[in-house]
């Protein structure tokens, strides 16, 4: 079901990440192939990285990315459940643990056949079996304070919009640091803050004073911006609104050009859902103790 948003112009938060205190014992075991073009410990330490990964998540869940939503596979049973939590990551791949302690590492190379191209050839593999105590990467709940309005007044709160509304958001945090501001479509993830007609100072998030209370979407001349106008072409859709706060400007995703869609109005800059996801997990992994991550789901209604 396609939805999305269009951009009304024309162009002329986080105390320090809390740990389970609860430790697991889990074994995980991994094997890589050993290349000519890599040394003996380059592929250990790849069959490593590999069987921590697989410890972890026995343990935790393999983390999912689907559409705007990232999840946690249960390994055993594959049922997911959607979650904000932060990750960690290894070798490029998210994981909802971390290790305290190595127990035991162990190496086996296994030699094995194959045909290519009607030749057979020997090749060698490293086993790695781990065994590690972890525990499990937690979130704590978002200190700031954001929600969204169809009007600049507080008493316009609300997620239920119709097609032609205004949109506004309002946010506040008890710390200064900067905000930035996603909104999701179908298989898309458009910046909607900072403003495509924002300086470049400005890309890695908006200024945003502790303790002061902002309406965002207004009209600023100064950046030719008069505001976002809600659009669906269904009789209904959802679309998902991200809300990044971090005490430092952000490492933005790559983003698309500026488009403009049929009726002739620019939309934000965007990238692809996934893409998004697995850029603000990754992010998020690093900067555990500097990131603050929510989300509101909005409707809207012809």
């Amino acid at each position: 079901m396609r939805r999305f948003i269009c951009l009304c112009f024309f162009i002329t938060v986080c105390p320090v990440l809390l740990l389970s205190q609860k430790t697991v014992k889990v074994k995980g075991t991994a094997q890589v192939e050993f290349p000519d073009n890599l040394t003996r410990q380059e592929v250990k330490r790849q069959a490593e990285e590999q069987a921590t990964i697989d410890a972890l998540e026995k343990a935790f869940g393999r983390v999912v990315i689907q559409g705007n939503s990232t999840y946690i596979s249960n390994v055993q049973t594959g049922k997911q459940i959607e979650t904000k939590s932060a990750f960690n990551t290894i070798a490029n791949t998210s994981v909802k643990g971390e290790v305290v302690e190595v127990i035991k590492v162990v190496f086996t190379d296994l030699q094995g056949n194959r045909s290519i191209e009607g030749k057979d050839e020997t090749f060698v593999e490293i086993r790695c079996d781990i065994e590690i105590e972890a525990r499990e990467v937690s979130t704590p709940p978002v200190n700031f304070t954001a929600f969204t309005l169809n009007c600049t007044e507080e008493r316009c709160k609300t997620t239920d919009f119709r097609m032609d509304d205004p949109l506004y958001m309002s946010f506040s945090s008890p710390s200064s640091g900067y905000i930035s501001i996603f909104i999701d479509e179908e298989g898309n993830t458009q910046c909607l803050y900072p403003y495509n007609t924002m300086p470049v100072e400005y890309e890695g998030g908006v200024p945003v004073k502790a303790d002061k209370r902002y309406i965002l979407f207004t009209k600023q001349p100064e950046f030719h911006f008069t505001g976002y106008i809600l659009f669906t072409p269904n009789p209904r859709s959802i679309n998902r609104i991200f809300i990044i706060f971090s005490k430092t400007p952000l490492n933005k995703p790559s983003l698309s050009d500026v488009k403009v869609d049929d009726a002739g109005y620019k939309l934000p800059k965007s990238l692809k859902s996934e893409d998004f996801q697995r850029w603000l997990n990754k992010y998020r992994s690093y900067e555990k103790a500097n990131v603050e991550v929510d989300y509101i789901d909005i409707t809207i209604t012809k």
